[in-house]
């Protein structure tokens, strides 16, 4: 099976193998994948950290053999703690932006290489601490970021991607969906027993889950909804001052 490595900040992931194509995830810089179909300019892969699924261009990833992939699979990683930062390709000379939760094989002492090609990185790192202050200072750093679907990046992001990075962060490992992280952790039975940290899912007419954002403190939610944003939650859901309503309705707390 061929392998490949997302070596640009970011790599829209898409439901078919098209531009026009909604985008469904993205790779962020580091992101290794397996790849199972190709398609004229496109293959099809399946992530490495979360398992998603879906086709990337060809132009905006790099394949790469079993045995390069397996070899940067059990490097060592250190993941960027900046909101956004320059990461330099040393050997060509070329610099361009990384966002939060990005992989980098290596130690933060020395520069990196990646495939026989050097690089560096000067910003901070994340601190791997599944603290619930760490988490939460994790996700306020994204405030104000606009909600872009399939997103993962301070540049747009959606819900679940929002919950996805900013537990990767912390070095903890949720999936990709909403409708899946709602497995992950434990529950929390009532609202006022919820901690900072906590994961809060958010569901439809119909009983699926669609949302999902995190407690700051006992009365107040980070989520993206529009953009990264701060609202009031009870045990009825989410409460926006904004609109004078609930926009979402609570059904389970989650403690990850």
């Amino acid at each position: 099976m061929q392998h490949g490595i997302c070596l640009i900040g970011l790599a829209a992931v898409r439901e078919e193998a098209s531009h026009k194509s909604q985008m469904v995830t993205q790779l962020l810089f580091g992101d290794l994948f397996e790849v199972t179909e190709k398609q004229d300019d496109w293959v099809k892969i399946i992530s490495t950290y979360d398992n998603y699924e879906g086709w990337v261009a060809k132009n905006q990833i790099k394949l790469i053999s079993s045995d390069s992939y397996n070899e940067l699979l059990n490097h060592p990683i250190i993941i960027s703690g900046d909101i956004i930062q320059v990461l330099t390709n040393i050997t060509t000379g070329n610099s361009f932006l990384i966002s939060a939760g990005s992989t980098m094989y290596g130690t933060y002492q020395d520069n990196f290489s990646i495939l026989g090609e050097n690089y560096k990185y000067c910003g901070n790192l994340s601190i791997v601490d599944n603290s619930a202050l760490q988490t939460v200072n994790n996700a306020l750093m994204f405030l104000d970021a606009p909600y872009l679907w399939g997103g993962r990046s301070a540049m747009g992001i959606d819900c679940s991607g929002f919950m996805q990075i900013v537990c990767k962060m912390a070095g903890i490992k949720i999936p990709r969906d909403a409708s899946q992280q709602v497995n992950s952790g434990f529950p929390v039975d009532l609202i006022n027993e919820a901690q900072p940290g906590d994961l809060c899912f958010f569901d439809n007419h119909e009983g699926h889950i669609t949302h999902v954002g995190m407690m700051i403190d006992e009365h107040h939610i980070i989520h993206a909804h529009g953009k990264v944003r701060i609202d009031l939650i009870d045990h009825n859901g989410i409460f926006s001052k904004d609109l004078k309503k609930y926009t979402h309705q609570l059904r389970v707390i989650n403690r990850v």
